[in-house]
C-alpha cells in the first residue's frame, strides 16, 4: 500500500502538481508527501532556483540551457532572478527551440498564419481601432529629437556594415524592378530637353529615357546606334572644377565616387554594343554646336542596333 501512495506522490508531483493537490487527491499529511519527495531526492519548485548556475551581467540574471535542436546554448535573462529561473524551466519544459531554430520552423505552411486571411469585419474592427493613433503629434517620429536620433542610429548601422545585407537586397529589389520596365522615366534637366529638341529639329529620331539593364540613359538615335549622357556639372563633378575628395552635399558622395558610378554605367553601355558620348554642362554652354560635331562624326558611318537583353 506504501509503496503505492509513494508512487502516485511522485508521479503526480513530475506532472505538475503541487503538494496541496496532491494532499487532496490522495487524502494524506502533506508531511508525508514532503517525506517522499526528500526521500527520492526530488527537488521542489520552490527550491529548484537553488540549485541553477547564474551569470551576473549588469543588471540581467542569465542561465544557459541548450537548445534542443540545433544544441546551441540559449540565453534565458532577467533582471529578477526568480522569473529568470521559472522562464527558464517553462521553456525546458515547453522545448523551446532557439530564435533561429524557431524562424526556419514558420517558414512557408509552418508559419501559423499561412494561408489565412482577415475577413472584411475584422480588417473594419483593426482600422477602427487604430484610426486616429500613431498620427500628428501622437506619432513619436514628430519630434524632431526622436527623429534625429533615429537618423543617427539608422547611418550608423549602416556605415558600420551591419545593414550589408539588407542593402544588397534592397539594391537587387530596385535592379529588378528598372529591369521589369516599371519606372519608365527619371528627371530631366532644361539642357537634355534643349538637346533633344536640337536634334529633333534636325531630323533624327530620338528615344529619351532609353533603358540598358538596369541604367536609364539620357538620349538614343537608334539610327546612329549613339547613346548621349548629359552630365551637370555639380551632379557629376566635372573633373575639371571639382578634386576627387570634394564631397556633394546633395549626393553625400565624395566626386571620386560619384566618377567610379558614372565609370560604371558607361562601361555597361559600352559592353553592350552602343555608341557613347558624354557632353559636360560647361562644354555645351560654351559651344552649343558641339553637339553636331558629334553627331556628324557618327553619321560618316552606319551602325547596327544590338539586341537588348
Amino acid at each position: 500500500m506504501q509503496k503505492n501512495i509513494k508512487k502516485k506522490v511522485i508521479e503526480l508531483y513530475k506532472k505538475g502538481f503541487g503538494c496541496v493537490t496532491i494532499t487532496k487527491k490522495l487524502k494524506i499529511p502533506k508531511q508525508h508527501i514532503l517525506k517522499i519527495l526528500n526521500s527520492e531526492k526530488i527537488i521542489r519548485k520552490r527550491n529548484r532556483c537553488d540549485y541553477l548556475e547564474y551569470d551576473k551581467k549588469d543588471e540581467y540574471f542569465i542561465i544557459n540551457r541548450v537548445c534542443p535542436k540545433c544544441n546551441d546554448l540559449v540565453e534565458t535573462k532577467s533582471k529578477n532572478k526568480t522569473i529568470a529561473c521559472r522562464n527558464h524551466f517553462t521553456k525546458i519544459k515547453k522545448k523551446s527551440l532557439c530564435k533561429r531554430c524557431s524562424l526556419k520552423l514558420q517558414i512557408g505552411k509552418g508559419n501559423p498564419f499561412y494561408g489565412k486571411k482577415h475577413t472584411n469585419k475584422t480588417k473594419q474592427k483593426i482600422s477602427k481601432s487604430r484610426k486616429g493613433k500613431a498620427t500628428g503629434i501622437n506619432n513619436s517620429m514628430s519630434n524632431l529629437e526622436f527623429r534625429t536620433k533615429a537618423n543617427k542610429n539608422l547611418k550608423k548601422s549602416w556605415e558600420s556594415g551591419k545593414l550589408e545585407n539588407t542593402r544588397k537586397k534592397m539594391s537587387e529589389c530596385m535592379k529588378k524592378t528598372l529591369r521589369s520596365g516599371k519606372i519608365k522615366s527619371k528627371v530631366s534637366s532644361k539642357k537634355e530637353k534643349e538637346i533633344y529638341e536640337l536634334l529633333i529639329n534636325h531630323g533624327y529620331k530620338v528615344k529619351r529615357f532609353f533603358k540598358i539593364d538596369t541604367k536609364i540613359c539620357d538620349l538614343y538615335i537608334p539610327s546612329l546606334n549613339l547613346i548621349i549622357e548629359y552630365f551637370g556639372d555639380y551632379w557629376h563633378c566635372n573633373p575639371k572644377k571639382y578634386s576627387y575628395d570634394y564631397i556633394n552635399q546633395k549626393k553625400q558622395m565624395t566626386a571620386k565616387q560619384i566618377w567610379d558610378y558614372d565609370k560604371h554605367k558607361v562601361d555597361l553601355i559600352i559592353s553592350y554594343g552602343y555608341n557613347l558620348e558624354v557632353i559636360w554642362e560647361s562644354d555645351f554652354k560654351t559651344n552649343t554646336n558641339k553637339i553636331l560635331t558629334i553627331i556628324n562624326k557618327y553619321d560618316k558611318s552606319i551602325n547596327t542596333t544590338p539586341e537588348r537583353s
